[in-house]
């Protein structure tokens, strides 16, 4: 390999090689981080999912608080698997402080291939917080493709309008 000289005349050796290096090793990087995105296989979960129906914002007021706001929540559990059925064991709702709301599923709910089951936290709820969640149980009878779990946090009105996702996390497998 011959040396080259960079505009500044300082000698570069073997830098087609450390170039080389570089790309493999980011194409090496990023092959495992897509590989990382693809969840095996599962007979079930129970996930976390984040629910913000109260959202706090600006400045703190004269009463101790900062400004706050409430958002309907449509929670969208999505059977991803194309070939099996999914099923809701039961979506206990908890409030910020951990207590126990509702189970929004008192009796198991199917989704079928590629079908979605949604729950909804209408905007006067105000039992949740800021830190509600739901923990989303669900099973199936094969190992199937993980659901996809999101929350979509919205208000719309004249001046303003918010909407956010906020994605489950698997946080037990039985």
């Amino acid at each position: 390999m011959r040396n080259a000289r960079s505009s500044t005349g300082v000698r570069r050796r073997g830098s087609l090689a450390l170039h080389l290096a570089a790309v493999l090793t980011f194409t090496g990087t990023l092959s495992g981080a897509l590989a990382q995105d693809i969840e095996p296989p599962s007979k079930g979960q129970t996930v976390y999912v984040p629910i913000y129906s109260v959202l706090r914002y600006g400045n703190v007021g004269s009463a101790g608080n900062p400004d706050s706001t409430l958002l309907s929540v449509l929670v969208s559990v999505r059977n991803t698997d194309p070939n099996h059925p999914i099923r809701i064991i039961a979506a206990p709702y908890y409030n910020t402080e951990g207590v126990l709301i509702r189970n929004s599923v008192p009796t198991p709910k199917m989704i079928p291939p590629f079908g979605t089951f949604e729950l909804f936290v209408e905007l006067r709820e105000t039992a949740g917080g800021s830190g509600a969640n739901y923990a989303i149980k669900w099973d199936a009878a094969n190992a199937v493709s993980p659901p996809i779990i999101e929350a979509l946090h919205s208000r719309f009105q004249a001046g303003y309008s918010v909407a956010f996702i906020s994605r489950g996390k698997v946080i037990a497998e039985p």
